[in-house]
C-alpha cells in the first residue's frame, strides 16, 4: 500500500465520531503491511474519561471507519485484531495499541459506506420527521438487539430530564468544566478552529453565544449563577430534546472490548445517517452511573449490558462544517 492511499483511506476513515471530537486515533503502517490503529493518550479527557474508555470507543469508531474505507477501495480484511486489552503502550510510546488489521482477501464493502460523509452531530432544535421516517425508524430499531428506541412523548420527555440533571452533575465539577472549555472552540480566530473540538459551528452557536458560553463555563461566575438555581435553566437542553423524533438508547454486553462497542457504535449511528436523521449525543446520561441505572430500568435493558450512549435522533436544518485534523498529522 502507497501513502497516497494511506491517506485516502485514514482520511475517510477520521470521519468517524469521537468524544469532544477529540480524533484521538492514529494510524501506522508496518514493515509486514499490516495498519495499527492506536490512540494518542494526550488526547485522553482525564476528568471526563478516566478509566478511557471513551477513548476506546472513539478509536473503535475509527477502527471500523478503517475496514469500511479499505472496502471502498477493493481492499479485504483478513485480520482485524482487537488488542485494546493488553494495554500495549510499550511498542509506540505515547500512544495505546487498538487494532491490528491485516488487508488480504475479497472485499465486501458495506451498505452504510455511502452515508459517512453525510453522518454529523446536529446540536439544535429538531424539525418534523415525516410519520413514513419514523415507522422505518422504529422498524429497524425493533429488529437490532444493541438498540433500545424512545418514542412516545413521554419517554422523550422522562430522558431530557434525566439528561439535564446528569449533565448538570458534571458541569457542577470545575474540572470537568475546564476540560470541556479546553476542547471548544468559542472564536472563529481560534487556531485549531477547522482542525479538532467543539467549534461555534458544530456547536450551533454565534459569536456572541461563544464569547458568553466561554465566559460563564470557564470561570467561576457558573458557580455564582448555579448557586441562584439557574444552572439547569443556562445548561439545560430540555426543549432541543424534545424536538427529536425519538431518542435511540445504545447498549453492548457490559464485558465487551470498548474497540469492539465503539465499531459497533459508529454502524448504529450510520444506520440512524441511512434512515435521513440526524442525531445528537446524550452522553452524560450513559457515563453517569445513577442516570444509567435509571434509564437501564425505565427500558427493560438487562443489567448483563451496558450503556454506550444515548442519541437525540431527528431531521436536521442545514449541514454544519466538519472540523478534522490534517491526514499527515494522524499518520505515524
Amino acid at each position: 500500500m502507497d501513502n497516497t492511499l494511506l491517506s485516502r483511506i485514514v482520511a475517510r476513515a477520521n470521519l468517524a465520531p469521537s468524544v469532544h471530537n477529540t480524533q484521538p486515533a492514529r494510524w501506522h503502517l508496518a514493515g509486514n503491511g499490516s495498519i495499527l490503529v492506536m490512540a494518542e493518550l494526550a488526547r485522553q479527557l482525564s476528568v471526563g474519561d478516566p478509566q478511557a474508555r471513551d477513548l476506546g470507543i472513539s478509536c473503535g469508531a475509527a477502527v471500523e471507519g478503517t475496514l469500511m474505507a479499505l472496502a471502498d477501495a477493493g481492499i479485504g480484511v483478513a485480520v482485524a485484531e482487537d488488542v485494546w486489552q493488553a494495554n500495549d503502550t510499550v511498542a509506540f510510546p505515547g500512544y495505546r495499541l487498538a487494532a491490528r488489521i491485516v488487508p488480504g482477501g475479497a472485499a465486501r464493502p458495506s451498505p452504510l459506506n455511502g452515508h459517512v460523509a453525510n453522518r454529523f452531530t446536529w446540536r439544535s432544535h429538531f424539525k418534523p420527521a415525516a410519520m413514513a421516517a419514523a415507522k422505518a425508524l422504529q422498524a429497524w430499531a425493533r429488529k437490532a438487539d444493541d438498540v433500545t428506541l424512545a418514542h412516545t412523548p413521554q419517554d422523550i420527555a422522562m430522558l431530557a430530564a434525566l439528561a439535564g440533571d446528569a449533565s448538570l452533575v458534571f458541569l457542577r465539577d470545575r474540572a470537568f468544566r475546564n476540560e470541556l472549555v479546553g476542547w471548544m472552540r468559542l472564536a472563529r480566530s481560534h487556531p485549531r478552529y477547522d482542525a479538532d473540538g467543539l467549534n461555534l459551528d458544530a456547536l450551533r452557536m454565534g459569536a456572541l453565544e461563544g464569547f458568553g458560553a466561554g465566559a460563564v463555563l470557564g470561570t467561576r461566575l457558573f458557580e455564582a449563577i448555579d448557586a441562584l438555581g439557574l444552572g439547569k435553566v443556562l445548561t439545560g437542553e430540555g426543549s432541543k430534546t424534545r424536538s427529536a423524533a425519538a431518542i435511540a438508547v445504545f447498549h453492548r454486553p457490559r464485558e465487551e472490548s470498548p474497540v469492539e462497542s465503539g465499531r459497533a457504535f459508529y454502524r448504529f449511528w450510520l444506520n440512524l445517517t441511512r434512515l435521513g436523521f440526524a442525531a445528537w449525543p446524550m452522553a452524560a446520561v450513559a457515563d453517569h452511573p445513577q442516570s444509567a441505572e435509571i434509564c437501564g430500568r425505565h427500558f427493560s435493558i438487562p443489567p448483563e449490558r451496558r450503556l454506550i450512549n444515548v442519541l437525540r435522533a431527528g431531521v436536521a436544518g442545514s449541514v454544519p462544517g466538519r472540523a478534522r485534523l490534517p491526514v499527515q498529522g494522524i499518520i505515524v
